[in-house]
């Protein structure tokens, strides 16, 4: 999900900060970089890290937006490859950043025909978090972060954070594109605590010089008009086959409203539709094959994973 990516894209940037706020007295993190873990097992975040009195271990932290029954065993998982690979003592962290309570479990507890286990990990609700720590950051990518924290004013804690940008930015600290990124991803962290109608309020009454189309307040009521236009297209076609009193005539009015909705879902959700892409779709004539696509869109989170699944289907005709 695009939470998880801009969490661990402000994770990647300001790790030792946020697990100073997080109670770890850590005085270096070396990153492990992709291509150095372990094939198609990938952590949101995995590094080497140093304490004050010189003990180093592995710190491996997954970021969750839903609950995950089965992210005992993911862990684990994870546990056996790293601990295998590393010669230091693994320390495992999942940080949930979900609306919901947070109802998953930390650990593995089975004894079954002589073999036994016992494995747990933490997990970290940042809900449970005070604001107000975030907050004391001087670092954009760290007091960002409060707006998922725990508060009993989260107006306050936007007008803070509106306010610090809008200052920043106005003394030159940081340029019109960091201010852009970071309202945008006020926008993503909006949606994980419904209060993205308070952030569009307090952006749009901050009177920042930027460019209100290139920002999450534009693209969303942006999104809101193809939605719009895209169902009027569905009817329009529709009532040009009845007018025509062919029943073809409603097919390819259905096929062609489909066809719109999945590649503007495509570009919604991932920014880009390669011609490659958007040829194949408009080559299609099978209105199941069209609605079996979009919810593949729903589910696929990246755009070569989607790519993938639509050749599958065309394999499979």
């Amino acid at each position: 999900m695009r939470y998880d990516r801009e969490i661990k894209r402000t994770f990647e940037k300001v790790a030792l900060g946020v697990l100073r706020i997080l109670g770890y007295e850590v005085v270096e993190i070396k990153p492990i970089p992709l291509e150095m873990q372990f094939g198609k097992l990938v952590a949101d975040f995995l590094a080497i890290v140093k304490l004050k009195d010189g003990t180093e271990f592995i710190l491996h932290i997954e970021f969750q937006t839903k609950n995950d029954p089965d992210m005992p065993k993911r862990m684990l998982g994870y546990f056996y490859v790293v601990i295998s690979r590393y010669n230091l003592p693994v320390k495992q962290i999942v940080i949930y950043l979900g609306k919901e309570e947070l109802r998953m479990s930390n650990r593995i507890e089975m004894r079954n025909l002589g073999t036994s286990i016992l494995y747990e990990y933490e997990i970290i609700d940042i809900k449970n978090v005070e604001a107000e720590k975030f907050l004391e950051s001087d670092n954009p990518d760290v007091y960002l972060l409060g707006i998922l924290g725990k508060t009993q004013n989260i107006s306050e804690v936007i007008t803070n954070i509106i306010s610090r940008l809008r200052e920043s930015f106005e003394k030159g600290e940081i340029s019109k594109h960091d201010l852009l990124e970071y309202i945008n991803r006020l926008g993503v962290f909006g949606e994980l605590r419904d209060i993205r109608e308070d952030l569009r309020k307090e952006v749009e009454k901050s009177v920042i010089d930027i460019d209100i189309t290139k920002t999450w307040l534009y693209q969303e009521g942006m999104q809101e008009g193809i939605q719009k236009g895209r169902e009027e297209g569905m009817r329009e076609g529709m009532q040009k086959g009845i007018r025509k009193g062919r029943e073809e005539g409603i097919i390819e009015g259905i096929k062609r409203g489909l066809k719109e909705a999945l590649l503007s879902d495509i570009q919604t959700k991932f920014r880009k539709t390669p011609t490659s892409i958007k040829k194949e779709i408009m080559r299609i004539d099978d209105v199941d094959r069209l609605r079996l696509l979009k919810k593949e869109v729903i589910k696929s989170k990246t755009l070569k994973e989607f790519e993938k699944k639509l050749k599958s289907l065309d394999n499979s005709r």
